[in-house]
């Protein structure tokens, strides 16, 4: 990967112990840089520990080095001293149950500097993308396999060519019934918060329930409705959700506090855990191709993986479909 390099960087990292210590340092920066294209308004950007920890096991040294040498700076918030009533402490800010991970921003300009190779690949360490590198070569597909910052997704080559180049080839698909709503409910069931009417809804179809409840057209309208509800800036075509799930509303709430878009990127960064960190990772097979909440596996094998999937995830509604 071509990295600029600004000389305080080199600098700072020539100080990080031996020549190993050194490159990783250099791919922590270079991770850095990647992530930095989501900066906000104020030029901060969100850096998951989970993402570091990928890339490099002892990232906190270098990212320590690079913060110690102004090059960094993470993102803190005044708070009431814990113990001294009329005193404050200024915190780093994250909540890993909000979804909010820790930001930072460069305080240097990172534009203007050496153009360097970073030995950034650790992509090819994982399963999941020998998997798919292997599925495309023997579909004979070729192509950059990639990962996004916003919410962690896979894309490759064959996701807006599948549905044709694939019919009626021997593949099957497997996916989740209304994956985000379901997806959502898990996340707050986890957290122990409770939204009554949230949950009856899936004891029916989820967007048939808000057909209903709503007096909506079809499930379409529902389903663009709840994207609406999810991912806008506080803009819904029907307000009516938000007293149909009050708690549901709050929650969603709190993930846009910083930013609205922070609510898509959580559930895609949750999905994502699942269909690739785990289920593609682990999956008893050697081909199979992630399409974000779905995947296609050869039709012979369809229902050995299924059952699979089911184990992982009880609280997941698996469906399969024939391409």
């Amino acid at each position: 990967m071509k990295v600029i390099i600004p000389q305080q960087v080199t600098d700072c990292i020539s100080k990080i112990g031996n020549r190993t210590a050194q490159k990783n340092g250099y791919k922590i920066y270079a991770a850095l840089t990647i992530m930095s294209k989501r900066q906000n308004k104020y030029g901060y950007f969100p850096v998951p520990s989970t993402y570091l920890e990928k890339v490099n096991k002892r990232y906190k040294r270098a990212l320590n080095a690079l913060e110690e040498a102004s090059i960094i700076k993470p993102f803190t918030r005044i708070e009431q001293h814990p113990k001294l009533i009329f005193e404050s402490v200024e915190k780093r800010y994250y909540n890993v149950s909000k979804g909010i991970c820790m930001k930072y921003k460069f305080l240097i300009d990172i534009t203007q500097g050496i153009i360097e190779d970073v030995d950034f690949n650790n992509k090819r360490k994982f399963r999941w993308y020998s998997i798919i590198e292997h599925s495309m070569n023997e579909l004979g597909y070729v192509g950059k396999i990639s990962r996004d910052t916003f919410g962690r997704r896979v894309h490759h080559p064959v996701i807006p060519i599948y549905k044709e180049d694939l019919k009626n080839k021997g593949f099957a698909m497997i996916d989740a019934k209304c994956s985000q709503p379901k997806l959502l409910l898990n996340i707050i069931k986890e957290q122990d918060i409770v939204d009554k009417n949230y949950e009856d809804a899936f004891e029916v179809d989820f967007y048939n329930y808000l057909v209903q409840k709503l007096n909506l057209n079809n499930r379409q309208q529902a389903k663009d409705l709840f994207m609406y509800f999810l991912n806008s800036s506080g803009y819904v075509p029907n307000y009516k959700i938000h007293i149909l799930f009050p708690i549901v509303s709050k929650f969603i709430k709190r993930l846009k506090t910083k930013n609205y878009k922070d609510a898509a990127s959580y559930l895609q960064r949750e999905e994502a855990k699942i269909w690739i960190d785990d289920l593609l990772e682990n999956i008893p097979t050697d081909f199979a191709l992630p399409i974000h909440d779905c995947l296609i596996v050869r039709d012979i094998e369809v229902y050995n993986i299924l059952a699979y999937c089911k184990i992982k995830y009880q609280n997941i509604d698996f469906e399969v479909s024939f391409l």
